[in-house]
């Protein structure tokens, strides 16, 4: 299991700090090309090499109810300037589109936040002069990968994390292949994310 690195944790544990923790947004529209990045803060950021967009939204707390649905979050984005309007109209309210969500800390924008990442799926939208309003519901389970992990010999896991939390490399080499051949190069092998103990041939399921 993922854990968080030992600088976000010992960010957390703090009693005040001087960088904010800031929520990202990802929302992938079907038919539109790109994705809107946006944060909600009062200034634009880069995190992974991508520009998010400063932004007043809100997200609220999730909706439980006595029958057994499937809980429902509601995102709340500023539609004074009717930013989202015209993805609105031209797109069914952009119901069927997928957000990403994301917690990052402003003076840690280099750390790996896959454990604090969310994802969902937009089952219903609406919009008046101040709101537009996106209810999230859970993906469609049957987009999951499955089995959850894939195992492989001689490709490491944690290239697409290079000098991440898992791969731990420290060092002046600015790119990895992914390989345990280059992983040795790097003086990392310690730390390569594949299983070159696997036998090769066949596929398992674990």
């Amino acid at each position: 299991m993922k854990q968080l690195s030992d600088s976000l944790i010992e960010k957390k544990n703090q009693l005040a700090t001087a960088d904010p923790w800031l929520v990202l947004i990802d929302i992938a529209i079907p038919g539109v090309p790109g994705v809107i990045h946006l944060v909600n803060n009062t200034e634009d950021i880069t995190f992974a090499g991508q520009v998010y967009t400063a932004a007043n939204f809100i997200l609220d707390p999730p909706k439980f109810s006595s029958k057994g649905d499937i809980p429902t979050v509601s995102l709340r984005v500023c539609n004074v300037a009717q930013t989202m309007e015209p993805y609105m109209e031209e797109h069914s309210g952009g119901i069927g589109a997928s957000v990403t969500v994301r917690v990052v800390n402003a003076g840690l924008l280099a750390e790996n936040y896959a454990e604090l990442e969310m994802s969902f799926d937009v089952i219903g939208a609406s919009s008046d002069a101040q709101w537009a309003t996106f209810q999230l519901g859970a993906p469609n389970p049957l987009l999951f990968r499955f089995p959850l992990d894939r195992y492989i010999t001689g490709r490491c896991r944690y290239v697409a994390h290079y000098k991440g939390a898992e791969c731990g490399y420290a060092g002046a080499l600015a790119d990895c292949t992914g390989t345990l051949d280059d992983c040795r190069d790097h003086g990392n092998s310690a730390r390569f994310g594949g299983f070159p103990g696997l036998s090769g041939g066949g596929v398992r399921l674990v």
